[in-house]
C-alpha cells in the first residue's frame, strides 16, 4: 500500500509525543494524518471520516483510549481498521482489556520508534492482502455471476463439497438443503453418463489431464435431466496426490438438444423423447407408437450445385414445413444433415400409417420451395417403424427407422419403405462388404481379366479390361455387387486409379515381348469428372511408357450427359493427348444426334441389351440398325457386345458392323491366357 494514501488517525493528549509521532509517521511517508488531543475530538474524526490506521493513546482528558476504540469497531473489523493502543501502563490487564476490545496491537511507552513502524507497516500489509482478496472474489463472483455458471469446490479427503447457491438453482434445489458431501453432487449424475465422467475425474486426479472438462446430463428436481457442462482442476501436494477440486457448471442443455440451424430438437433430444414414450408405453400410459424418418433426395448434389448456404436454407423451409404438417402432440426432429424424424402415436394400421405418410407428409412436401426467391422442386423418401413394443431401446428404434428409410432412397424418389425384420440384415452385409472393399484396394486383392474383340473374320484385334475381386474372406465377388458400392462411396476413385496402373504394367510387359495390342479401360462416372484424370493417366503411362494408342477409354452414355458441358471438354483434352474414345452402353441414355455430332467419339460400343434377341426381336432389329447407320454417317467404329450365337454375329456382320465382343468367340480371361492368344495370334 503506498503510505501516502494511508488514512492515519493519532489520538495522543501528550503534545510532544503526538507531534513526535506525527513527524515519525511523515518521515515513513505517511501524508494523511488527523491528530487529536480528546476523546471529544476523536468522535468528531470517526463520524466525520473514514480512516485506515488508529494510533490511540488509552490515558485521555475526558475519557479513555478503549471507549473510541469500541466507538471504531461499531462499525470496523481488525482487518479494516488496524488499530494500536499506546499506554505508559504496560501491565498486563491492559493490554488483555485493549485486546479483547479490539485492539491489533498494543506498545507501551516509551516505545521503540523502530518496532512500532514495523508493526504499523505489518498490520497495513494484511489490511492490504485482505483487500486484494476481496477485490479478486469481487472479480471472481462477477466473472461467475456473469457466465451465469455455478461454482462447486470439493475437499476430496473428507468427502466435504461446497455448492454454490447458482449451482443449486441451475437444478432446481436452491431452496432445498442438501448435505455437503461429493454425493449430493455425483448421485444427480444420469446413470448413462457416470462411467464416462467417473473416468475423465480419475484421469484428472491421477494426473493424466490437466484440467476436468466433461459434458453429462444431471436431474433437475422435476425429475428430467439437462445437460451440464462440467469444468475443474484439482490442488494437489507437492507429490502430485490431489487434496482439493474447485470448478464450474454451466448449463449447455439448449445446445445440446436443439438443431441450432432449425431450432428444432435434434438427434440426442430425440432419441431421449423415444426413451420417454418407451417409459410411457411399459407404464401403460400409452399402448403404441411409430417412428418416421424422411430423407431430401439428391442432397449431396442439391449441396455440390447450390452450395451450402443455399441447402442450409432450404433445410430450414423443409423443417418449418414439416412443423405444419406434423402433429403438435408429437416430436420431431433433425436428426442429420438431410434426415428428420417424428413420432406419431396415432395408433394407425401399417397400411393406414403409409397411406398417411405419403398423403400427408410426401406429397405435400413436393410443392415447389421458394428458397431464395428461387424455387426448387425436392422430392423426400421415408422409412417407417411402425411395431415397436418390443423395443427397449430408443437407439434401436432409430436405427431400425433409418435403415428402412435407406432402402426406401435405394427404391428412387418419393419411395415410402416399412421396417421389416431382415432389412437389417442386408444393411449389415452390404456396410461390411464396403469395409472388406476398402480394405481389398490396400491390399490389391484385384485382378484384371481381359476379353478379347474381333473382326469379321475373327482376328484378335484388341480386347476390353475387366475387373475381378477375389476376396479372402468372400473368394470370388461380383462387379455387380460392388462396383456399385464404390461408386456410391467413392472408392471407385482409388481403385481406378489401382487398375489402371495395372493395366498399364501388363502392356509394358506384353510390349517386350512384342505382342502388341489396344485395350479398352472403363472410367467410372467420378474417375471420369475427376480434375485430375488427364494427369494422372499421362503420369501413369509415362512411367511404363506407353503412347495413348495403346489404350482406348470407354465412358457410359450416361456420364457424358449428366454434365454435357464439363464432360465435353475432359473429352476434347483426352482426344488431344492421343486417346480414342468409346461410348459404352451406346443406346440405353439419352443422347441426341446432335450431341454425337459435337464431341470427339470414334468408337460406339452397341449394349448387349440390344443384341441379346437378335434376329428375331423386331425392335431391337430397329434400334441396332439404326446405331449402325448412325455410325456409318458419322464415320464411327462399331464394337457389338454380348454376342454368344452364331446367327447374331450373322446378322450384325450382314448390317456392317465391324468389331465383336462376346462368348461366342470368348469368355474374359486372366493376363496369361490373353497374352498366350496374342502369341498364337503373332505365330502364324
Amino acid at each position: 500500500m503506498n503510505t501516502s494514501e494511508v488514512r492515519v488517525l493519532l489520538v495522543e493528549d501528550d503534545r510532544t509525543s503526538r507531534e513526535m509521532l506525527r513527524e515519525l509517521l511523515r518521515i515513513e511517508g505517511f501524508a494523511q494524518i488527523r491528530t487529536c488531543a480528546s476523546m471529544a475530538e476523536a468522535y468528531d474524526e470517526i463520524t466525520s471520516r473514514q480512516f485506515d490506521l488508529a494510533l490511540l493513546d488509552i490515558g485521555l482528558p475526558d475519557g479513555s483510549g478503549l471507549e473510541v476504540l469500541k466507538l471504531l469497531r461499531e462499525s470496523t473489523n481488525q482487518i479494516s481498521l488496524p488499530v494500536i493502543m499506546l499506554s505508559v501502563d504496560s501491565q498486563s490487564d491492559a493490554v488483555v482489556a485493549c485486546i479483547e476490545a479490539g485492539a491489533n496491537d498494543f506498545v507501551a511507552k516509551p516505545f521503540d520508534v523502530t518496532v512500532l513502524m514495523a508493526r504499523i507497516r505489518n498490520l497495513l500489509l494484511i489490511r492490504q492482502l485482505d483487500e486484494d482478496v476481496n477485490i479478486a472474489n469481487e472479480r471472481y463472483s462477477l466473472a461467475a455471476k456473469g457466465a451465469n455458471d455455478g461454482l462447486w469446490d470439493w475437499y476430496i479427503i473428507t468427502g466435504e463439497i461446497f455448492l454454490s447457491q447458482r449451482w443449486k438453482k441451475l437444478l432446481g434445489v436452491e431452496d432445498e438443503h442438501l448435505e455437503n458431501h461429493f454425493s449430493s453432487f455425483i448421485d444427480r449424475v444420469h446413470s448413462d453418463d457416470i462411467i464416462e465422467f467417473n473416468r475423465a475425474l480419475r484421469n484428472h486426479l491421477d494426473g493424466v489431464s490437466e484440467f476436468f472438462e466433461q459434458e453429462c446430463r444431471m436431474q433437475h428436481k422435476d425429475g428430467a435431466f439437462r445437460w451440464m457442462l462440467i469444468r475443474g482442476a484439482a490442488i494437489r501436494y507437492e507429490n502430485g496426490k490431489a487434496y482439493r477440486m474447485a470448478g464450474s457448471m454451466t448449463d449447455i442443455t439448449r445446445r445440446k438438444v436443439i438443431d441450432p440451424l432449425t431450432n428444432i430438437l435434434n438427434r440426442s433430444a430425440f432419441l431421449d423423447k423415444l426413451d420417454l414414450l418407451i417409459d410411457a408405453r411399459e407404464q401403460q400410459i400409452i399402448r403404441s407408437f411409430s417412428v418416421v424418418t424422411i430423407a431430401i433426395n439428391r442432397f449431396k448434389m442439391l449441396n455440390d450445385s447450390y452450395g451450402h448456404h443455399f441447402c442450409d436454407r432450404l433445410v430450414v423451409e423443409i423443417a418449418n414445413h414439416l412443423g405444419k404438417i406434423v402433429p403438435a402432440s408429437e416430436s420431431y426432429a433433425r436428426i442429420s444433415s438431410d434426415k428428420f424424424a417424428f413420432t406419431m402415436q396415432s395408433g394407425m394400421s401399417e397400411e393406414e400409417l403409409i397411406k398417411w405418410v405419403k398423403e400427408s407428409l410426401v406429397k405435400p412436401l413436393k410443392v415447389p420451395l421458394v428458397v431464395n426467391e428461387r424455387e426448387l422442386h425436392v422430392t423426400f423418401s421415408a422409412g417407417l417403424l411402425h411395431e415397436t413394443s418390443t423395443y427397449k431401446y430408443s437407439h434401436d428404434m432409430l436405427r431400425d427407422a433409418d435403415i428402412a428409410l435407406h432402402q426406401a432412397m435405394q427404391k428412387g424418389e418419393s419411395a415410402v419403405t416399412l421396417f421389416k425384420s431382415g432389412l437389417e440384415i442386408s444393411l449389415k452385409d452390404r456396410l461390411e462388404l464396403e469395409e472388406d472393399l476398402f480394405r481389398a484396394i490396400e491390399n490389391n486383392e484385384f485382378r484384371l481379366f481381359f476379353q478379347p474383340k474381333v473382326n469379321p473374320e475373327g482376328n484378335i484385334v484388341g480386347a476390353e479390361a475387366l475387373v475381378r475381386w477375389y476376396s479372402e474372406r468372400r473368394g470370388m465377388v461380383s462387379p455387380a455387387e460392388f462396383i456399385p458400392i464404390a461408386e456410391e462411396t467413392g472408392l471407385i476413385i482409388p481403385l481406378g486409379s489401382l487398375l489402371f496402373s495395372m493395366l498399364c504394367r501388363h502392356l509394358a510387359e506384353w510390349k517386350k515381348q512384342s505382342l502388341n495390342t489396344k485395350v479398352a479401360f472403363n472410367l467410372s462416372g467420378k474417375q471420369f469428372m475427376s480434375a485430375s484424370l488427364t494427369e494422372e493417366i499421362r503420369t501413369e503411362m509415362e512411367f511404363f511408357g506407353l503412347s495413348p494408342a495403346d489404350i482406348e477409354l470407354e465412358v457410359t452414355e450416361s456420364t457424358i450427359m449428366s454434365n454435357i458441358t464439363e464432360a465435353a471438354q475432359i473429352l476434347h483434352n483426352l482426344v488431344s493427348d492421343g486417346f480414342t474414345i468409346a461410348i459404352d452402353d451406346f443406346g440405353t441414355g439419352y443422347s441426341s444426334l446432335a450431341y454425337l455430332k459435337s464431341l470427339p467419339f470414334h468408337t460406339l460400343k452397341i449394349d448387349k441389351s440390344f443384341v441379346d434377341d437378335l434376329p428375331d426381336g423386331g425392335d431391337d432389329k430397329a434400334i441396332v440398325s439404326a446405331i449402325v447407320s448412325i455410325a456409318k454417317a458419322m464415320n464411327f467404329s462399331l464394337v457389338a457386345e454380348g454376342v454368344e450365337e452364331c446367327r447374331q454375329f450373322d446378322y450384325l456382320k450382314e448390317l456392317g458392323v465391324n468389331n465383336f465382343q462376346g462368348y461366342f468367340f470368348y469368355k474374359p480371361m486372366a493376363d496369361m491366357d490373353y497374352c498366350k492368344l496374342l502369341q498364337e495370334q503373332a505365330s502364324k
